[in-house]
This record gives C-alpha cells, sequence and structure tokens, in this order.
C-alpha cells in the first residue's frame, strides 16, 4: 500500500471508530484473512447459531468462496471491512491486529491465539522479533478484552509474555472442538476435495516453517514411511503434506511422488485433516498439541534439532512430549515401527496434568456465552 492509501485507512479507522456498534454483528478473521479456519472458524459458526450477523476478513476470492452460507466475506483493509470492524459489537482473531487498527467504545475483541507453544514466542522471543511487530502486539494486547486459552502453561505466558493482564477464559482451543465427536463430513470431504484414493490410509505431515524459509529441511522418505506404516499397522499408506502458510506457497516447488505422497498445503482447514488422518509426522510445531487430543499416533521428525533449539529455544524439553522422536529417516523408521500405543497414551496423560490442558469440546459455546454476556449495548 502506497502513503496516500496508508493515509486514507488510517483516516477511515479513526473517524469510522466512533460510529455506534451493532451489539450482535461480529467480523471474525484468521491468519490475516487466510480464509476460513482455526478457532475464529469454531466461533463464527457459534454465533450464526446463535442469530448474529458475521463478516469474514478474507485476502481474496479464493478464501471468500470457502466461507459457509451465513458468513459474509469482507476485503482485509478494504473501505467495507474498516466500516465494519468500527461498527461491530464484537471481533474475534487468532493473530496479532496491525497498530494502526482502532478499537473505541462497547467493541468486544476475543484473541483466540493460535497454538500451545513449544518454542519460545512474543515477549520471550523479543529480541527475535521486528520492532514493528512488537509495537502491533503490545497494542493489540491492550485492546483485547479476552484471551482464550487451554492450559494453565498458557495462561501463565499470556501473563508474562503477551503484554497482557485482562481476562481468560482457560476452557480450550475452539478449533479443537470438533476432535471430541464423530469426524462427520470431514473425512469424505478431505478426501474428495484432494482427490484421494479410498484404499488408502493417511498420514498427516504437517512441519513448521524455518527462519530461512527455505525448503531443504523437509526430506522425509516418503516411501519408507509408508512402508513402516504399512508394517506396523497394515493396510496401504498415503502421505498428505501440508506446510506451514509461512511457506505454503513453495510446496509446488518440492517434487512429490504421488505415489506415496500428496501436497495439502492449500486445504483450508488442517482439524480435518486431523479426522481424516490416522497418524501424523511433525517437527516443533503446536499442531502436535492439538492433535494430540485424537489420541492417535504421532511421531516427531526432527533432523535439525540444535540449529532449531538455537534460534528461539524451547520451553521445556522435549523428553517431555508424550510422541517417540527421530533425527533422520532411519530413526523415523525404526519408531513408527516399534509403536507402543499404550506408552503413548499414558505420556500425554502425563504432559496433560503437568502443563494443566484443559479441552472437551466446548470451548467455542464458552467465548459465544461470554461474548452474548458482555455485548456491546
Amino acid at each position: 500500500m502506497n502513503i496516500a492509501g496508508k493515509i486514507v485507512r488510517n483516516t477511515l479507522w479513526q473517524a469510522l471508530s466512533l460510529l455506534p456498534k451493532d451489539r450482535r454483528k461480529a467480523v471474525c478473521q484468521s491468519f490475516y484473512g487466510r480464509g476460513f479456519s482455526d478457532s475464529p472458524r469454531a466461533i463464527a459458526g457459534e454465533l450464526v447459531r446463535r442469530g448474529w450477523k458475521v463478516y469474514w476478513a478474507v485476502s481474496g476470492p479464493h478464501e471468500a468462496a470457502s466461507l459457509p452460507e451465513g458468513i459474509k466475506p469482507v476485503a482485509v483493509d478494504s473501505p467495507a471491512f474498516i466500516y465494519h470492524m468500527c461498527t461491530a459489537g464484537a471481533w474475534v482473531d487468532n493473530s496479532r491486529k496491525w497498530a494502526y487498527t482502532q478499537k473505541r467504545g462497547a467493541t468486544r475483541y476475543v484473541q483466540t491465539w493460535h497454538g500451545f507453544p513449544l518454542k519460545r514466542i512474543e515477549g520471550d522471543a523479543a529480541d527475535a522479533l521486528p520492532e514493528d511487530y512488537l509495537r502491533a502486539a503490545k497494542k493489540d494486547s491492550q485492546m483485547a478484552d479476552l484471551f482464550l486459552s487451554n492450559s494453565a502453561f498458557l495462561t501463565e505466558i499470556y501473563r508474562r509474555a503477551f503484554w497482557y493482564s485482562g481476562e481468560v477464559l482457560e476452557g480450550g482451543f475452539p478449533r479443537n472442538d470438533g476432535l471430541f465427536g464423530p469426524p462427520g463430513e470431514a473425512v469424505e470431504r478431505v478426501r474428495r476435495d484432494l482427490g484421494l484414493p479410498e484404499d488408502r490410509r493417511l498420514l498427516l505431515y504437517a512441519p513448521t516453517f524455518r527462519k530461512d524459509k527455505g525448503l531443504s529441511v523437509y526430506d522425509m522418505d516418503y516411501s519408507r514411511c509408508c512402508a513402516a506404516l504399512k508394517k506396523r499397522f497394515g493396510g496401504e499408506w498415503l502421505v498428505l503434506s501440508k506446510l506451514h502458510p509461512n511457506i505454503a506457497a513453495k510446496a509446488g516447488e518440492l517434487r512429490l511422488d504421488p505415489r506415496f505422497v500428496r501436497d495439502a498445503s492449500a486445504y483450508p482447514d488442517i482439524q480435518e485433516l486431523y479426522l481424516a488422518a490416522e497418524a501424523m509426522v511433525t517437527d516443533y510445531s503446536s499442531v502436535m498439541f492439538d492433535f494430540m487430543n485424537t489420541g492417535k499416533p504421532c511421531f516427531l521428525y526432527v533432523n535439525d534439532l540444535e540449529a532449531y533449539r538455537g534460534d528461539r529455544n524451547f520451553y521445556f524439553d522435549l523428553d517431555k512430549l508424550p510422541f517417540a522422536r527421530a533425527e533422520n529417516n532411519d530413526q523415523l523408521e525404526a519408531v513408527i515401527t516399534g509403536f507402543a500405543e499404550e506408552a503413548q497414551r499414558q505420556r500425554t496423560q502425563a504432559f496433560y496434568q503437568e502443563f494443566g490442558i484443559k479441552e472437551d469440546g466446548n470451548a467455542a459455546k464458552r467465548a459465544a456465552d461470554w461474548l452474548e454476556a458482555r455485548r456491546a449495548t
């Protein structure tokens, strides 16, 4: 955006923020307009069921097409977006809002955040973050009326490292609510939309990104992985590779053999992939903590452990994690074929207890209840 555009945008925020609020209108956003996903998706659905008018911030027509009936798209940073933000009774977001955002009056802002952290974040990693992001993050925390947490551990991080002293609702991430009931149509939708064969069992490979945004670290041997899964669990397997949103645009640069792996980086809702997959491989991504709720096998492939540790370091020793860990393809084959279901279950239970994790499938309802009890007047 050029200087003139920024001046117009900032002027609109200043002027329109003084308008009256519609107490039953919400504007929701996920990852800066990347589509209908994550915890804001679950809360938006709950608000629509309760008769709210819900707008969803989108970055383009592809994201707008992902919206279900009853939720209206609005382009990020457009005049219409600024108008609806300034007149909404509620905001729901999983990422920081930029510093030019103006919140005045009775609007209630629910910050859902986007995961239980392994690597250090926000104020705990301030030296690794850009100054403009830090300014925006601090203002975002000042504007927020509620943060959602899935654990005593994360709540403590909010208090210490998020520059936040307001209310925290510690009852789980709404995005995980669907993991506690039957999968419904999610499995069929994943297979249909990705064109997957019905006779293949699915493993989700969902690594995080690296600081240099490179792809060289993603060297998992897919054919060998599928063979190990067949040996341990039976059946023919197919890997779904979903790169982190920060590098998803590079997915086409990976040479994926369709006999063993398919690219699922553009699939909008990773929670549906959790439901469709029977096992997962990740590295340092917080997806492991969401997938943990399914009780399915999970494996960590960390072929650059020391380099990654040197970036931001971890909040706790990786040995506390419930999942078997591998640093090369030989080890990955071994941990898959040697998977012990009861050992993972017991270690998961111990992890839940130590970190005070609370997930029960009702987080979106609690967030909507909170908004309805405090909606703008």
